[in-house]
C-alpha cells in the first residue's frame, strides 16, 4: 500500500482530526449536576461536582503511561483502546444508577483519553513531517477541533439535559464510529529515525525544571483549580438564580467555548503586540469575566461575562506553552509541556475541593476566581514593571 497516497486523502485526514473531538469533553456534563444532586441526595454536593473533574485524575495516568503502552503495543492500538474508553465508559452511565459505579466510569474515561491525548498531536507531525505546510495546517485543525468537540456536544447537551441526566452521557457515544473510522482508514507508518533517542541525564532535568517552568506549573496548577469552578458551579449558579434551566448553562459553556477559538487564533498576533503584557490582558478579561457572571441577576450580563471570560481563558494555554517554549531549549521542551500538563489536570481534580473550602454558595465561588485572577494581575503587572526596570538598568 502506497502511505504517501494514503495520507493525502481528505477521509485519513478528517479521522485523524476526529481523535481530538474528545480531549475536552470530560467536564462537558457539568450541565447535568444539579439534577443528579436531586438524583443521589445522600451524597454530598461536592463529591457531585467532582463527577465533572475526576476524568482528570484518570488522564494524568493515562499520560504517564503512555510512553510504555507505546513501546509495547504501538500507536494505531493505543488510539484504539483509547477511543473505546472513551465510548464505552463515557456511555455507560447512561444505564447505571449507582454513584461510585458512575464515578469509576468518568476516571476510565479520563484514562481513555489521556493515553492517546499526546498522540492526537505526535501522530501528525510524524506522518507529515516531510510536508511542512500540511503539518502546519493539519496542526492548526488539531488544535480547533478541541473546542469544536466541546462546542458541538455542549449544544448537543442543550437537549438531552432536558430529557434526563442519564441522557446527556450519550454524548461520549459519538467515539464509537471515531474507533471504527480509526481502525478502517488510519495506516501508521513506521516509526522515523530521529523520532526516538531522547537523552534524559541530570543536568537537563534540572534545565526542563528551571525556576520559570516551575512557576509556569504552579500557576498553571492555580489557574486550573479557579477556573474549573466554572464547570461545575455555573450549572447551580443558573439555577439558583433564575436566570435559566440546565440547557441555558450548556449554551453559555458554548459561548465561552467559541469566543476562546478566534482569541486562540489570534495570540502570535497579539504577543507581537503586546509582548509580555498579553498576559496581564489574559488576567485581566478571566478577572472581569468570572466578576460578571458572579454578579449577573439578568441574562444580558451573564452572556457578556462569558464572553469576555471566553476571550481570556482563550489566551491561557497558548501563552503558557509559548512560554514553555521560551523558557527551555527544543528537545526538553515536552518534558517540561508534560509537568505543566499534570499540573492543569491535577488543579482539576482537586478544585471541587479547594473551591467549597473558600465558597459554599455558587456566586460566591464564582467570585473567588474572579478574586484570585485579579489578584494574579497585580502580581504579573509588578513582575513586568520590574523586568522593565531591570531591563532598563
Amino acid at each position: 500500500m502506497n502511505i504517501e497516497k494514503e495520507v493525502s486523502k481528505p477521509i485519513f485526514k478528517a479521522t485523524l482530526l476526529a481523535i481530538s473531538l474528545f480531549i475536552m469533553m470530560p467536564s462537558v456534563i457539568s450541565p447535568a449536576l444539579p439534577l443528579m444532586e436531586k438524583a443521589f441526595p445522600n451524597i454530598p454536593r461536592v463529591t457531585v461536582e467532582l463527577l465533572t473533574t475526576i476524568p482528570n485524575f484518570g488522564e494524568i495516568f493515562g499520560l504517564l503511561i503512555n510512553p510504555f503502552l507505546v513501546k509495547k503495543i504501538g500507536r494505531k492500538k493505543v488510539i484504539l483502546i483509547g477511543l473505546a474508553l472513551v465510548g464505552i465508559c463515557g456511555t455507560l452511565p447512561v444505564i447505571v444508577n449507582s454513584f461510585w459505579l458512575i464515578f469509576i466510569l468518568r476516571i476510565l474515561l479520563g484514562f481513555g483519553i489521556g493515553i492517546y491525548n499526546s498522540l492526537a498531536v505526535s501522530l501528525i507531525m510524524m506522518i507529515y513531517e516531510n510536508n511542512k505546510t500540511e503539518l502546519n495546517r493539519l496542526l492548526g485543525f488539531q488544535n480547533i477541533m478541541n473546542d469544536v468537540g466541546y462546542i458541538a456536544s455542549a449544544f448537543i447537551i442543550c437537549y438531552l439535559v432536558t430529557l434526563s441526566w442519564h441522557a446527556v452521557f450519550l454524548v461520549y457515544i459519538l467515539a464509537i464510529p471515531v474507533f471504527f473510522m480509526f481502525e478502517h482508514f488510519i495506516k501508521v507508518p513506521k516509526k522515523t529515525k530521529h523520532s526516538s533517542g531522547k537523552h534524559f541525564s541530570l543536568s537537563n532535568i534540572k534545565q526542563a525544571f528551571n525556576s520559570n517552568i516551575i512557576y509556569l506549573s504552579i500557576l498553571t496548577l492555580l489557574i486550573y483549580i479557579f477556573y474549573m469552578a466554572l464547570a461545575y458551579k455555573l450549572p447551580s449558579f443558573i439555577v439558583d438564580f433564575h436566570l435559566g434551566n440546565e440547557s441555558m448553562a450548556s449554551l453559555m459553556l458554548a459561548v465561552i467555548a467559541i469566543t476562546g477559538i478566534p482569541c486562540g487564533i489570534a495570540f502570535n498576533w497579539l504577543y507581537i503586540k503586546l509582548h509580555q503584557w498579553v498576559w496581564v490582558l489574559c488576567m485581566v478579561l478571566n478577572a472581569l469575566g468570572f466578576y460578571l457572571i458572579s454578579s449577573a441577576r439578568n441574562t444580558f450580563v451573564l452572556v457578556v461575562g462569558c464572553i469576555v471570560l471566553g476571550a481570556g481563558f482563550g489566551i491561557v494555554m497558548p501563552y503558557i506553552f509559548k512560554s514553555i517554549s521560551l523558557s527551555v531549549p527544543d528537545q526538553l521542551s515536552n518534558l517540561a509541556t508534560t509537568l505543566c500538563l499534570i499540573m492543569m489536570d491535577i488543579g482539576a481534580v482537586i478544585s471541587p475541593f479547594v473551591i467549597s473550602i473558600i465558597a459554599k454558595n455558587s456566586d460566591k465561588a464564582l467570585l473567588s476566581s474572579a478574586i484570585f485572577f485579579g489578584i494574579i494581575t497585580l502580581i504579573e503587572v509588578t513582575r513586568n514593571m520590574y523586568a522593565n526596570l531591570k531591563h532598563k538598568h
